[in-house]
């Protein structure tokens, strides 16, 4: 009797492949996702090897950047503004400079004449005011700096900027955004002659 026995083998049965199932649509559009966010997540890799950059980094010091700008800017308006009103504060309130007003000893009654004082980049207004004579101001408004016209009817000077209004009498302001009244331009006669000797400021 013979100890070894032949054992018959049948050759086991494999488990169907993946590969031979049929796929699910939704499996075929995960797979697809996987796909492209594999050659995503490459190609950012590839991109970060190629600039190798920090951007927490560069984030921090661009705020950083910035805020120093924007303080560095603030202070800068700040003393330029201080600046600003130091140089009025001391200015002198007086200008003294002797201009002579051809015509304005003949002006009538009513009527106006434009000049240039202290210099050709700023002027001044004469008017005869009747019973009053010869009155003299800047012509440039209180509020903006434009330029007043003087009113015959109202006795008044007009600023058609922001609609402005000062009494011809006082140079006071009357209505509209002006406070403050328009300088005086003080006169002199000399020898039938009429100059302007002096710009006051109020």
């Amino acid at each position: 009797m013979d100890d070894s026995t032949e054992l018959d083998t049948e050759p086991a049965e494999t488990a169907p492949s993946d590969r031979d199932q049929p796929r699910t649509p939704s499996e075929v559009v995960r797979t697809r996702d996987s796909q492209m966010a594999t050659r995503s997540r490459s190609r950012e890799q590839e991109w970060r090897a190629e600039f190798p950059y920090r951007w927490r980094a560069d984030d921090l010091v661009t705020r950083r950047d910035t805020l120093r700008f924007l303080v560095a800017g603030s202070g800068a308006l700040f003393l330029a503004s201080a600046a600003l009103a130091v140089i009025g504060a001391v200015r002198p309130a007086v200008t003294q400079k002797t201009v002579a007003l051809p015509g304005a000893a003949s002006l009538a009654p009513g009527q106006s004449l434009v000049f240039d004082y202290p210099d050709q980049y700023s002027q001044g207004i004469v008017v005869n005011l009747p019973n009053q004579g010869l009155v003299a101001y800047s012509d440039v408004c209180t509020h903006l700096s434009c330029a007043v016209l003087f009113v015959p009817e109202t006795r008044q000077f007009h600023c058609p900027c922001h609609e402005g209004y000062f009494d011809a009498a006082t140079g006071e302001p009357l209505a509209g955004p002006p406070v403050r009244p328009l300088p005086t331009i003080e006169l002199e006669l000399r020898n039938g002659v009429v100059y302007a000797i002096r710009e006051v400021e109020r």
